[in-house]
């Protein structure tokens, strides 16, 4: 019985050391390019063409404002909901659906546009 109570610990405390270094392997944190927008009709509507989220929970970006501006605040990625929610220094909240894929290379950032689904897709870049 206590060698498997030891074997459980061991295995318990391995799987705990283990969890944050897998979920760091899939983070938000850095540099994303606009790849992909679907439907390609709301091009001009996709509100973020870059995004450079920080490890402090600050972001900036080139944002689509009826011209390209650069924008910054505070984001919110919450993992267990696919959701991330960004709050400009103007005081202007969004807030999208979040999916990472390709193993935390593509950022999907989801929402509506004129009644249909809208898919911004980004590019994690290198460096």
């Amino acid at each position: 019985m206590l060698h498997r109570l030891r074997r459980f610990s061991c295995f318990a405390l391995g799987a705990a050391l283990l969890v944050p270094v897998l979920a760091g392997c899939s983070s938000v944190v850095g540099q994303w390019s606009l790849k992909e927008v679907d439907p390609t009709a709301a091009q001009r509507d996709v509100q973020y063409r870059t995004l450079t989220l920080q490890k402090n929970g600050t972001f900036y970006a080139e944002a689509n404002e009826g011209e390209i501006k650069t924008v910054s605040g505070t984001y919110d990625y919450n993992a267990k909901t696919d959701t991330i929610t960004f709050r400009e220094h103007d005081r202007e909240q969004n807030t999208y659906d979040a999916q990472l894929k390709d193993g935390g290379q593509e950022l999907q950032l989801l929402s509506f546009w004129e009644g249909r689904k809208l898919k911004a897709i980004y590019e994690k870049e290198e460096g």
